[in-house]
């Protein structure tokens, strides 16, 4: 459940703004990697904000699992990965030349973009 804590990062994030704005946060735009399940990380966002972020809109951009072989150099999107693995590169072979050694380039993202507060 990985995704608890990294719902708790982008919330501990959020209060630290809002802290140091002395305001309330509206609205975020977030980057999520399809390996941190953004559906997820949405669900726990709503439950692990509880009342302080309860009226906050939370607005997530998926951005999709892409790879790169090191053997025949392919690059594109991972058709299929389970991210539910200790290591998500674990089990996936390149399409073009069936190697096991890849990096996952794109797809591991957390990040607030930006963030609309009360009064500003």
């Amino acid at each position: 459940m990985h995704e608890v804590e990294l719902a708790n990062r982008v919330l501990n994030g959020l209060r630290q703004i809002a802290a140091e704005r002395k305001s309330r946060v509206l609205e975020v735009n977030l980057k999520v990697g399809e390996i941190n399940e953004p559906s997820s990380i949405r669900l726990w966002l709503e439950k692990l904000g509880g009342d302080e972020f309860r009226s906050t809109k939370f607005k997530i951009t998926k951005v999709p699992i892409t790879i790169k072989c090191v053997k025949c150099e392919y690059s594109g999107n991972a058709k299929s990965i389970d991210t539910h693995l200790p290591d998500p590169k674990l089990g996936v072979a390149c399409p073009k030349c069936g190697a096991h050694d890849l990096s996952i380039t794109t797809g591991q993202e957390l990040e607030i973009v930006d963030v609309k507060l009360e009064g500003g």
